[in-house]
């Protein structure tokens, strides 16, 4: 809340009334505007320069070129070059500019001072504001200043691994079931738990399962599911994983493994060079403005100097759609072109490498297969003209395969890749197969109708082709499992089921988007697969229609789906509307973005599944309390055909320990009640910090002694009696803004600053560390030993808790953060006649209005 310059900026406000309109060589204040008698008042010397603030330390919040960068406590000195009205500007020493990535010319004087750098002598055409009422600082830089100047670049040494800690993540649930029709009672438990510990750049990881089905013994037992340990390699940009994982799937089908890998990991580039974007080229003829446009809208500008020009680091976009261009000259001649722009998942920018290495054991969690040792190898690479090579091999002592592929953005034709992997491949019985799979993908937009085809796909195999997961299997075919005893029976359900005799033959895939209107859109997914040496297929397609009319969303699916092995299709058609009650009846909750009021929404829906039966549900769901943390679903449904009323009640809170729900439901045969728990526990060298359910990557907000402190945009999470809270889900190598809400603090809580910014890297739990102020708030009217009152515009500090505050009118000062018993010293002047100190004590039988006491006290000379 920064109190000690909120005071500083009203007395500034206040002497302000008493200055001329009119325009002199020197201004001057006179002192006995406000009193007749000098000693009265405090030396005010520095408000006398017209608009000008006191120099000296402030915490501002930093943006470059309008970006938040960080919050930081800056030194502000006098200079008359300053033209927002303060009369100061920043120290900026070399290394602070380094830190914000800026680069001074290689001949400038100042590259490696530790002096204060003015910005606005060394760089040109650069600027300061700083609105010293919001304590924001704003420095508007060239581009070309920049170390890097690829947008959104934040350099590696701002990333933060976080503090070394311990963190749990748990989720319990449990269901108690009763079958009226056959009498049966059914008791459900699931506990899920991922421990992991932090220790520098480390990450090690956990997944471990319990399971409990009341009357089967094969599930009650407990399972782990897979331990690894992580660490960024950060002059690679990849990552190391050691212990149980996944391959990608990029090049070569995903697939388990416990082993290693390391993976170029393109979380640790910017925005603008992650996936693909085609590179624009041109030439300007003078100072010029380029400008990029999408679908209608700007996504990219830059000013460029004459000559030829490249623009590398837009960003990707999942869509498709041409780029118009606009050169705009300095003199208003405007040149204009168009990049066709089109994307397959498997290009990559022009000179970006991406790499996945591994070597570990095949570990699929099936009995029926082996555990062979392999290794892998892809590489994929940008070439020129939007060009991707591609390719990798995958050996172990059965299979050996090996891939090249090659994509590209063809301009109006729109996006392609085509690959093909040869296999040779030793089956269970000992056969020895050779095959081929060829893939192709297209993605292409059509504008002028909104048409999106998002992916298709086709892929086609010989008969003699086999991946590694189907030649780790142990027999030809099966659909057996295997139960505890060690007994082998057949499973009931198709997914298990396998036949290496009938290999893949013909898979298609298609995404398509339609926009009908501008609120409505169509959709179609499909996939087809054939196999050799029979006629079963395996089908899924969906087909849908969604849009809304102002705040009502409304959808009509149809789904189509057929397994081998299965008889006749699976088939459903569904139709779904969302009515919000509270924006219908509150426009002005509709034109609030910020409102945090609580939501209501009535819901409706109807389906039809393969048995003709038609079941309808209408309900509402919504948000209840002052931060929207508890949720609620009520339903109610009819089933035609003789399926009777069924029903459903639901609730789940949000709190600052943990997340817990409970719900019921019941239709004409059974009924259920349901249960879940979940959160995070963090040990740290603070304690132990209960928290919602944790991310992969976690902030821990540290506010020492201020409980209760709402975090803004988080639902639920408050500070606990340590001044504790983990925001879950940080964004990796990213800037991350953490702000307090200061409306929540307490009567004697006050914050340096409410807002932070932290980077972590990928797993860590950084701290975000704010400045509190923890004591009490205090008017205090000061008298001189002769009874005279303490000068006007005064200060008044307390060194040892580093608070401070200025005398008003009638020698009255507010101060904040005092501790019960103390010291304080006013100071007007450097005489030693113009200080003094006195001792204050807190207690019941001083007067108190709205957490603020009031306290009347002598100074006496501080000797």
């Amino acid at each position: 809340m920064l109190k000690s310059k909120t005071i500083i900026f009203n007395l500034h406000l206040i002497l302000g009334t008493f200055y001329s309109g009119i325009s002199h060589a020197d201004s001057f204040f006179n002192p006995n505007l406000i009193s007749s008698v000098d000693s009265e008042v405090a030396d005010l010397s520095r408000f006398d320069k017209g608009e000008g603030q006191p120099e000296g330390m402030y915490s501002v919040e930093i943006y470059v070129n309008n970006e938040y960068i960080e919050t930081k406590n800056i030194s502000f000195y006098e200079d008359n070059k300053s033209s927002d009205g303060t009369g100061l500007l920043p120290c900026l020493n070399s290394q602070t500019l380094n830190n914000l990535g800026v680069s001074l010319n290689e001949n400038s004087k100042s590259i490696n001072s530790e002096s204060c750098i003015n910005i606005l002598d060394e760089i040109e055409k650069s600027s300061i504001r700083f609105d010293f009422e919001s304590q924001k600082l704003f420095l508007s830089i060239p581009q070309v200043m920049f170390k890097n100047n690829i947008r959104g670049y934040i350099p590696p040494e701002k990333w933060d691994n976080g503090i070394n800690a311990f963190l749990l993540n748990y989720n319990f649930t449990g269901r108690n079931s009763k079958n009226y029709k056959d009498n049966i009672n059914n008791n459900n438990y699931f506990l899920n738990i991922n421990p992991g510990i932090n220790v520098g750049s480390w990450r090690l990881r956990n997944e471990s399962t319990w399971t409990y089905a009341s009357g089967e013994s094969d599930q009650n037992k407990w399972r782990n599911i897979r331990t690894y340990v992580q660490k960024p390699i950060i002059p690679l940009k990849a990552e190391l994983t050691v212990g149980d994982s996944f391959s990608s799937g990029t090049i070569f089908d995903s697939l388990g493994f416990r082993g290693a890998k390391l993976e170029s990991d393109d979380n640790m580039l910017p925005d603008s060079m992650r996936g693909f974007a085609p590179t624009i080229k041109g030439i300007a003829n003078s100072n010029a403005i380029v400008t990029v446009r999408q679908n209608g809208f700007v996504i990219y500008q830059i000013s460029v100097p004459p000559g030829a020009f490249e623009i590398k680091d837009l960003y990707a976009t999942s869509s498709s759609g041409n780029l118009d261009v606009v050169i705009k000259e300095n003199n208003g001649e405007i040149t204009q072109f168009v990049v066709p722009y089109s994307n397959v998942p498997i290009l990559q920018r022009e000179g970006r490498l991406k790499y996945e290495f591994i070597g570990g054991e095949f570990r699929s969690g099936s009995d029926f297969q082996d555990k062979p040792n392999f290794g892998q190898l892809s590489l994929i690479y940008g070439l020129p003209h939007n060009l991707t090579l591609y390719g990798g091999s995958q050996f172990s002592n059965n299979y050996q395969a090996y891939a090249i592929g090659l994509g590209g953005n063809l301009g109006n034709l729109g996006a392609i890749s085509a690959d093909v992997i040869q296999a040779n491949s030793i089956l269970p019985n000992d056969e020895h197969k050779k095959g081929q799979s060829f893939r192709l993908l297209y993605a292409k937009s059509i504008n002028s109708t909104g048409t999106n085809f998002q992916i298709m796909g086709y892929r086609y195999s010989t008969q003699g082709y086999y991946t590694l997961n189907e030649v780790s299997y142990k027999r030809m075919e099966g659909r057996e499992i295997i139960t505890p005893d060690g007994i082998i029976r057949d499973n009931e359900n198709l997914s298990n089921y396998y036949n290496l005799n009938y290999s893949k033959k013909g898979r298609f895939q298609v995404n398509i988007n339609q926009q009908v209107t501008d609120n409505s859109s169509l959709y179609l997914l499909g996939s087809y697969q054939n196999y050799w040496r029979t006629s079963e297929t395996e089908q899924l397609w969906q087909i849908g229609y969604n849009g809304n009319i102002k705040q009502i969303n409304y959808s009509l699916n149809f789904s189509k789906s057929k397994s081998p092995g299965m008889s006749g299709d699976n088939k459903n058609i569904a139709f779904n509307i969302s009515i919000p009650i509270n924006d219908l009846f509150n426009q002005n909750r509709v034109n609030d973005l910020n409102s945090s009021q609580n939501s209501m929404y009535a819901v409706y829906s109807m389906n039809r599944s393969n048995d003709n039966m038609w079941v309808q549900q209408a309900g509402l769901t919504g948000t209840l309390l002052e931060d929207n943390n508890l949720n609620y679903n009520i339903q109610q449904g009819y089933a035609h055909n003789g399926g009777g009323y069924s029903g459903m009640v639901y609730a789940n809170y949000k709190g600052k320990y943990a997340n817990i729900g409970s719900g019921y439901n019941y239709n004409n045969d059974w009924h259920e009640l349901n249960y879940n728990l979940n959160g995070g526990v963090v040990a740290h060298s603070g304690g132990i910090t209960l928290s919602q359910p944790l991310g992969d990557t976690n902030i821990l907000i540290k506010a020492n002694d201020a409980n209760n402190i709402r975090v803004e945009n988080a639902n639920g999470i408050l500070t606990n009696s340590k001044g504790y809270a983990v925001l879950p889900y940080a964004s990796i190598y990213k800037n991350n803004r953490v702000s307090l809400d200061i409306n929540s603090l307490g009567e004697n809580v006050e914050l340096e600053n409410a807002i932070m910014n932290v980077i972590p890297t990928k797993g860590a739990l950084v701290q975000a560390d704010f400045k509190t102020n923890i004591g009490y708030r205090a008017i205090v009217n000061l008298k001189k030993q002769n009874g005279a009152i303490i000068p006007f515009g005064a200060m008044v500090v307390d060194e040892e808790r580093s608070v401070s505050g200025i005398v008003g009118d009638n020698g009255n000062v507010f101060i904040s953060g005092l501790a019960p018993i103390g010291k304080l010293k006013a100071k007007w002047g450097r005489q030693e006649d113009q200080q003094c100190a006195f001792n204050y004590e807190i207690n019941d039988k001083l007067s108190k209005e709205k957490g603020i006491y009031f306290i009347s006290s002598t100074c006496q000379s501080d000797k």
